[in-house]
């Protein structure tokens, strides 16, 4: 694993922003023209997460994370920590280049982390596409982190409205996502050197590339007002391959089965 800054708070909302950019769009899509204009309009709140400490735990908390969504004459979006540009626009089909926000892990958040080193933040450079139908969205993207030891990334995403009703509306997203051996290595794997300093004695483990997990999401979305929506978030994840088996994920401190939970507020712009 790479040291650098602590920088917790910053993965914990990248994994709970994740689970919410899985079906955010296909909500999206049950409220056509939410935020369709010429000039720039945005959806921006707070809310709070039930997250795992870090990605493996099984020890869960509550967190403040910010919920952010800018559109700038549906070309830009940042949602997110995510900021994507459609240089290509098709009829339903969009694709263009990414530049996303990748957040880091501190040793101090767990226990079974002491003795590891820290992750530092850093910024993924890639691209993405996107097609979507009145309640359907099917996408990718490719990352690639500019460093931190977090290499390659590529996520699959498939979402679709399941209810609407006045309102309220709700959508479910599948999400799977390949990790390159660097960034499985750091994520999911432990040197002999970690070995030797981990607080829990954790064995050294070498990870390679992979499948690393897949994960369901549910989003309910309901309108206070045309300006203000209410927003209800559960994820449950299954980690895979040596995400899976890597000693963080079992000893009686870790799990292969994620979840993540969270309600908010966002007022428009």
């Amino acid at each position: 694993m790479t040291t650098g800054a602590s920088a917790d708070r910053f993965n914990v909302s990248d994994r709970f922003n994740n689970a919410l950019e899985a079906v955010q769009e296909g909500i999206d899509l049950l409220l056509p023209g939410d935020l369709d204009s010429t000039d720039v309009k945005a959806r921006i709140g707070a809310g709070i997460g039930w997250t795992p400490d870090y990605e493996g735990s099984n020890n869960y908390r509550f967190r403040a994370i910010p919920l952010i969504d800018i559109r700038y004459k549906d070309v830009w979006r940042l949602n997110g920590g995510n900021l994507t540009y459609s240089l290509i626009r098709k009829g339903e089909f969009e694709a263009g280049p990414l530049l996303n926000l990748h957040g880091g892990r501190s040793e101090d958040t767990n226990k079974a982390l002491e003795g590891l080193g820290d992750i530092s933040t850093t910024f993924d450079v890639g691209v993405f596409a996107r097609y979507s139908s009145k309640a359907m969205l099917i996408s990718g993207d490719v990352r690639h982190a500019l460093g931190a030891g977090q290499g390659t990334q590529i996520r699959l995403t498939a979402g679709h409205g399941i209810f609407k009703s006045g309102s309220f509306a709700m959508g479910a997203g599948i999400r799977a996502k390949w990790m390159s051996k660097k960034a499985m290595q750091t994520n999911f794997g432990i040197t002999p050197q970690q070995a030797a300093n981990s607080a829990r004695g954790l064995d050294a483990f070498d990870a390679g590339a992979g499948v690393s997990d897949i994960s369901l999401n549910v989003i309910g979305v309901y309108e206070l007002t045309p300006s203000v929506r209410v927003l209800g978030l559960t994820s449950i994840g299954k980690l895979l391959g040596d995400a899976g088996d890597s000693p963080l994920t079992g000893g009686g401190y870790g799990s292969s089965t994620q979840f993540i939970g969270g309600t908010g507020i966002q007022f428009k712009f």
